[in-house]
C-alpha cells in the first residue's frame, strides 16, 4: 500500500451484475471490467531526478492532521485513521499530501453500469513508490505529518 491521503487505486462494493463477463467474474466471482473515470483526462509523463519537498503552504485546507480532520475522527469513509497516521509521524516513513493528485469520479462497467467514486478517493502513478501529481512532480510531502514528525523529534531528544 502507497501511504498518501486517501490513494491506493481504491475499489468499491461493486454491485453483482450476473454477467459473467470476464474472467474474474467467472472464476473468482468478482467481476474485473469495472474501470475508473479520472477528474482530468490529461497525466503528464512524471518528471524525471525530482525529489518530493514538504508542501511549501503549510497544511493544505483538508489535511489529515488538522485536529478534528475525518481521519482523525474516525470517519469510515476515509481510510486511515488518528493510530495509524501518529505511527506515520513516529517511525517518519512518507506521508504525501494529495493535492494536486487525479481523482476517481466514477467507476464505469461494460454493460453501462456505474458507481461513484468517493470525493477523497485519489488514485495518483506511482514512479519508485512516490505519487506523481497531475503536472508529472512528485507529490508534496504533507506539511502536517512533517509538523508531527518535528514535535515528536523534539519531545524524544527533549528539546
Amino acid at each position: 500500500m502507497h501511504i498518501i491521503c486517501g490513494i491506493d487505486e481504491p475499489r468499491p462494493d461493486f454491485p453483482d451484475l450476473q454477467l459473467g463477463c470476464c474472467y474474474g467474474a467467472t472464476m473468482r466471482g468478482a467481476c474485473t471490467c469495472w474501470r475508473p473515470v479520472y477528474d482530468t483526462p490529461d497525466q503528464a509523463d512524471p518528471a524525471e531526478g525530482m525529489t518530493p519537498i514538504v508542501r511549501p503552504d503549510g497544511m493544505c485546507g483538508d489535511c489529515a492532521y488538522r485536529p478534528g480532520s475525518p481521519e482523525k475522527a474516525g470517519d469510515p469513509e476515509h481510510r486511515g485513521d488518528a493510530d495509524t497516521l501518529e505511527e506515520l509521524a513516529a517511525s517518519s516513513k512518507p506521508f504525501h499530501c494529495h493535492d494536486g493528485m487525479r481523482r476517481i469520479l466514477r467507476w464505469e462497467h461494460p454493460s453501462g453500469a456505474v458507481v461513484d467514486g468517493h470525493p477523497a478517493d485519489y488514485a495518483p502513478p506511482i514512479v519508485a513508490g512516490v505519487p506523481i501529481k497531475i503536472d508529472g512532480t512528485p507529490a508534496n510531502l504533507c506539511a502536517g505529518w512533517d509538523a508531527r514528525c518535528r514535535a515528536l523529534a523534539a519531545k524524544a531528544t527533549g528539546s
